[in-house]
């Protein structure tokens, strides 16, 4: 993730923690597609960026986004947006003693094993809650990966044929 977007989203999140309406005035801007591709656009003027954006019915009511929103427009950074969004929601959950968690497996996992990875997850990174990004890739072989606060756990068969690839090498080359 972009630094630059994290601290965008630091510096929102402490004049307004309110993700649902962070999230919920950035998805209309997003999903409206010539809307967003104008509003990233180098071609249109920032002042006329602003102007659309003061007049979206969406924003109504969101001074302090509006605000945020024709800041990132006058700076060109309105692309971080999704960036800003996932830093935000990170430093919301850290707020709540939370972390997000990606976990990848050639497989979804059911609840119960979600919840014992879950379990464990909190009591070796003093967490009270993660909350689980879950990713499916058949590559892996079996087994899983995580990430979690920068570390990386990688469980899987292609990471253990990885590491006796490595063994073999180095032991050739000794």
């Amino acid at each position: 993730m972009n630094e630059l977007a994290r601290r965008y989203a630091e510096a929102l999140y402490q004049v307004s923690p309110n993700e649902e309406a962070l999230r919920t005035t950035a998805q209309a801007l997003m999903e409206d597609a010539a809307l967003w591709e104008s509003l990233r656009s180098p071609a249109i003027q920032a002042w006329e960026k602003e102007r659309v954006l003061a007049r979206l019915p969406q924003l109504d009511g969101h001074g302090l986004l509006l605000r945020f929103y024709c800041l990132l427009a006058r700076k060109g950074r309105m692309a971080l947006l999704p960036d800003i969004l996932e830093a935000f929601h990170d430093k919301a959950l850290a707020q709540r003693g939370a972390a997000r968690c990606r976990l990848t497996c050639v497989r979804a996992p059911g609840a119960e094993e979600l919840e014992k990875l879950k379990k464990a997850l909190c009591r070796l990174h003093h967490k009270q809650d993660v909350v689980f990004d879950v990713h499916t890739d058949p590559a892996l072989l079996g087994g899983f990966t995580l990430e979690i606060e920068g570390v990386t756990y990688d469980k899987s068969v292609r990471g253990a044929l990885a590491g006796l690839t490595r063994q073999l090498e180095e032991r050739r080359m000794a």
